[in-house]
């Protein structure tokens, strides 16, 4: 990582910039609420600690958990030269985190450590990350695309599918070298980004974001920045139905649904629309959309019969 020590010189030469940093800085110092200076900050799997020194640096008081020697000599180093007491790294398995060990922490950055965790680890992890956090918690994590198996948690269903991480005949010091890789479980536990997003939920964050702004050059659609907010829960006040619909889980399979006003329909459905009586299309409408002629009916009763029916064909 090319963290400036002041003058002309990096820690890595040729310096090289790091698109995920400002993007990181900028959402934490927009959403949480607070001067960064004011802030408590926790980096988990820091690395050499590139992000929590950024922070260090903007006043936070900051926590990095990292468990390899070589990446803390490195992290320790640079804290060290930039002179920064604020900042303090731990060497410890970031699946020992819990409040009674760290405390708790206004901003939670988890970037590239969640495609290294096996299951069932990986899901109890989140619900630890919620459990330390009063506001922020920054994912940036790659996610599968394929729900080839479903690991059941707490009596709820997440899918994803394994990817590997080290060969099974891999000693310790093997593992320990591969600075990319896992510590020790020989594979890891992908969740999809629908699953992912329905473990936020049900740990308890209130609203997850999607950052695209500002722009990381470089993102691929398969490693979003989710940023997870733990609120209060509002309810809805003008509209009792409103306020108890279930809006249900995030379903695996996502058909991007659009609106009909952005549908080039041909000329058969523009004259049958044009000619034919408001009853007959209403009666007509649900045998069209059922084969899939026409859109999904936006209303909460015509989303839980999109679901239902999409649940049935999968």
């Amino acid at each position: 990582m090319s963290i400036h020590l002041g003058g002309d010189k990096y820690t890595r030469e040729p310096a090289r910039a790091d698109g995920r940093l400002p993007r990181l800085v900028q959402l934490a110092a927009d959403l949480v609420g607070k001067p960064l200076s004011e802030c408590r900050v926790l980096d988990l799997a820091c690395l050499e600690g590139h992000y929590a020194l950024e922070f260090g640096l903007h006043g936070a008081e900051v926590v990095g958990i990292e468990i390899r020697d070589a990446n803390l000599v490195k992290a320790e180093f640079a804290r060290q030269a930039l002179g920064l007491e604020n900042v303090r790294f731990v060497q410890d398995d970031v699946r020992n985190l819990s409040e009674e060990k760290y405390g708790r922490f206004d901003i939670v950055l988890c970037y590239g450590i969640l495609y290294h965790l096996d299951a069932p680890y990986v899901l109890e992890f989140i619900h630890n990350i919620h459990d330390v956090c009063d506001r922020l918690a920054v994912f940036e994590s790659f996610v599968s695309i394929k729900d080839e198996v479903s690991v059941d948690f707490r009596g709820k269903q997440y899918a994803g599918r394994y990817y590997v991480e080290h060969d099974e005949d891999a000693d310790a010091k093997t593992k320990a070298s591969d600075l990319f890789a896992s510590i020790d479980n020989v594979r890891s536990f992908w969740l999809t980004l629908p699953s992912l997003l329905n473990l936020l939920t049900d740990a308890g964050f209130s609203t997850v974001y999607d950052a695209l702004v500002p722009h990381y050059p470089g993102q691929m659609g398969d490693r979003p920045t989710l940023v997870a907010v733990k609120g209060r829960a509002e309810k809805v006040l003008s509209s009792p139905v409103t306020a108890d619909f279930d809006l249900g889980r995030q379903p695996e399979i996502q058909r991007i649904e659009i609106h009909p006003t952005n549908v080039e329909y041909g000329w058969m459905h523009r004259t049958a629309k044009r000619i034919l009586p408001q009853s007959v299309k209403d009666a007509i409408k649900p045998a069209l959309r059922a084969v899939g002629l026409l859109h999904a009916d936006p209303t909460p009763e015509g989303i839980i019969e999109h679901r239902d029916h999409q649940s049935r064909k999968s």
